[in-house]
């Protein structure tokens, strides 16, 4: 049983102890290290590159048992088995940040573009060796280019919090900028923050930081006075934090007050393609211009996805020059549930490829010269379940890593955004899409099993690859729907089953973190199912809805089996057991909750006593099925500390708060029985 945050420790193992196998020999046309084996740099190496030596030693010595030190490249005698270190910017196709090029003899060359490429360089040598399970490389040369930078992430060990251990695993995995939502001056969404001394240390991992302001921007952005507003909001931030790449602009976080009078009456300007969204972005420009001329201005344009192509057109087309867009890559894509077709509400492994939204946005991108970005979430985690770490369902995640490296091809997909706030636990995941986004391009199907048996063990490889594929497919069943996204599927078990008229949380607090209570509210504690999606209302979905759910649990549960049939489990097989445990209680809740509200449904129309009475004691029935369900999952919850925290709002669906639940069901069931008497 793990205590709240253990699994931090998790994500300070920067490298893993004793992954050489020992009985493995080179083969002839290997290299392989010895100790001592000297890692040299050239005398005017940066902190990147230093850093990124004492890391190879480090890996070296902890995962391959391999002594290794580092040293300045004087031209001195050294042992035959050596690293060399260079900055080299005519790599080809490569010759770009990031990129790099091995090349293997009777020693290693390391060379990068930049710093970052020499860094990236190493990090690829440590994946390759995590393979083979030795210090063996294969004799040759090979130019690697990144696809997209950046690659900006959120954190996953708390928001807005990073240990330089966890800076180090992060760039392992190939993420390259860090995303802070702010308010003001080392204001963060949480509260307050160095943002010096963050980017201080990340620096010497390479990262570029990037903020999002949630700060109103009241004023219009139009005379003088207007340009003193934003020169102050902008200017001073600049000013003081000169090391900030790029600024995020966000329909719902900066309230735009747009004069566009083609604004519907139900919709704020920021959930719109407004015609003067230039002039805010020229004056964000001017104010920032004055301090910092180089920063990267993004426009995010997430909240209008739904508005007609139209419209959105003519506002990209009226970007100022240099400002990149962002995009979604899965929203409004269209899905089908047998004879019904729906449209995927926020991000979800259900629609891996590009959705009409990310398609027309990338049209008029081309169309008008502007970069492009998208939001897809590659760090591994979508808002399919909000309680786990990451989404295992690594062939599911290769169908989405394929259609970006299409968009990389064929419209101009140039950056990403790897995740919001759900943040990046580092998996195999992330560890396959590092493999993916990267030239020359490798197999994924043929990656996967490998990456797979690193993980948790060759011997049954085939019975841990079968359960994964089940769990992939169970992904391609996960129901996008607004109410499960920001409801069951958020907080898991924990979750709330409230009957009546609405079906609402009533306001009676439920145990939170102090920082929870101000970030839930009754969003994630309600589930009333009358959100239309293309015209069709909760009720007429359910059944649709349910029988998809039905399937996930279904295949959920056959890769659990296959994986528990497996005879030598380690640590980390045990953790995914226990987590597929956790998401399929999950679903069992998902699906209690849609058949608790038609039951509600029938109740309320009723058309007599008898048929009243049948009802509720169905619902009663319903609701201590759930409680056993609840109970259930708390073993799993405190087994591992990861299960039914996110970072945004801490826990949510831990044994305080799925206890919370049980309660609460117990208070709905007296309410039912006392329609009975």
């Amino acid at each position: 049983m793990e205590q709240h945050y253990e699994f931090c420790k998790r994500l300070l193992e920067v490298h893993k102890k004793d992954r050489r196998d020992l009985t493995l020999l080179p083969d002839a046309d290997e290299f392989f290290f010895e100790s001592p084996t000297a890692i040299l740099l050239p005398t005017n190496a940066g902190e990147v590159m230093l850093n990124a030596a004492k890391d190879f030693s480090d890996y070296l010595f902890t995962s391959m048992n391999v002594t290794a030190y580092v040293d300045y490249d004087r031209g001195q005698e050294l042992p035959k088995k050596s690293v060399r270190l260079a900055v080299n910017q005519d790599l080809g196709e490569a010759s770009e940040r990031r990129g790099h090029r091995l090349t293997v003899g009777e020693s290693v060359l390391v060379e990068g573009f930049d710093e970052c490429g020499v860094m990236q360089g190493l990090f690829h040598l440590e994946d390759v060796m995590n393979l083979r399970e030795a210090p063996f490389l294969k004799v040759g040369s090979q130019t690697r280019r990144i696809l997209f930078h950046p690659r900006s992430v959120m954190s996953g060990y708390g928001m807005g919090e990073y240990p330089d251990e966890y800076l180090s695993l992060l760039a392992h995995h190939g993420f390259s900028a860090l995303m802070l939502w702010i308010k003001g001056v080392n204001e963060s969404w949480k509260g307050f923050q160095n943002f010096t001394d963050l980017a201080t240390r990340s620096a010497k991992y390479g990262f570029d930081i990037y903020v999002e302001s949630y700060t109103p921007h009241e004023v219009y952005p139009e005379g003088e006075e207007a340009q003193k507003f934003y020169d102050q909001l902008y200017g001073d931030l600049f000013a003081k934090f000169p090391f900030i790449k790029g600024l995020v602009i966000l329909g719902e976080a900066v309230h735009f007050p747009s004069r566009d009078p083609r604004i519907p009456k139900d919709l704020a300007a920021g959930w719109f393609p407004c015609n003067d969204w230039c002039k805010l972005l020229e004056m964000i420009q001017n104010a920032v211009g004055k301090i910092k001329p180089d920063v990267e201005i993004i426009l995010s344009s997430y909240n209008w996805n739904g508005q007609p192509k139209e419209l959105r057109h003519e506002l990209i087309a009226s970007l100022p020059k240099g400002v990149l867009l962002q995009c979604g890559w899965e929203m409004n894509a269209e899905y089908t549930m047998g004879d019904l077709t729906n449209t995927c509400r926020d991000y979800s492994l259900r629609c891996v490829n590009p959705g009409y939204y990310f398609l027309t946005e990338a049209e008029g991108a081309i169309k008008y010269g502007v970069k492009l970005e998208t939001l897809a979430n590659t760090g591994g985690k979508t808002w399919d379940f909000g309680g786990i770490p990451f989404d295992p369902a690594p062939y599911r995640w290769a169908e989405r890593f394929e259609a970006m490296r299409k968009a990389h091809d064929e419209n101009n997909l140039a950056a990403l955004a790897d995740s919001i706030h759900y943040g990046v636990y580092p998996s195999f995941i992330s560890e396959i899409a590092n493999w993916a986004f990267a030239e020359p391009r490798v197999d994924l199907d043929e990656l996967i099993p490998k990456i797979l048996a690193m993980h948790f063990g060759k011997k049954e490889i085939d019975k841990i690859d079968t359960a994964m594929k089940k769990w992939s497919e169970a992904f391609a069943h996960m129901v996008p729907s607004h109410e499960d996204q920001y409801g069951a599927l958020r907080v898991g078990p924990a979750h709330p089953f409230y009957s009546g008229k609405t079906g609402k949380w009533d306001g009676a607090s439920p145990p939170q973190d102090k920082f929870a209570a101000a970030k839930l509210g009754p969003g994630m504690y309600e589930s009333v199912y009358q959100y239309r999606i293309k015209g069709i209302p909760g009720d007429i979905r359910m059944p649709y809805e349910i029988k998809e759910f039905e399937m996930v649990r279904d295949l959920l549960l056959e890769g659990i089996t296959l994986l528990e049939s497996v005879e030598e489990k380690n640590d980390e097989l045990l953790r995914l057991i226990n987590m597929g445990h956790f998401m399929y209680r999950t679903i069992i809740t998902t699906i209690n909750r849609k058949h608790y509200f038609l039951l509600d449904q029938t109740n309320r129309n009723a058309k007599n006593d008898e048929e009243r009475r049948a009802t509720i004691e169905k619902m009663i029935s319903l609701l201590r099925e759930e409680q056993e369900n609840a109970r259930a999952t708390i073993p799993h919850a405190e087994y591992d500390s990861i299960l039914g925290f996110e970072p945004s709002v801490e826990y949510s669906g831990d044994r305080a708060r799925i206890e919370w639940k049980i309660s609460q069901v117990d208070e709905e069931i007296e309410m039912l029985q006392d329609l009975l008497c």
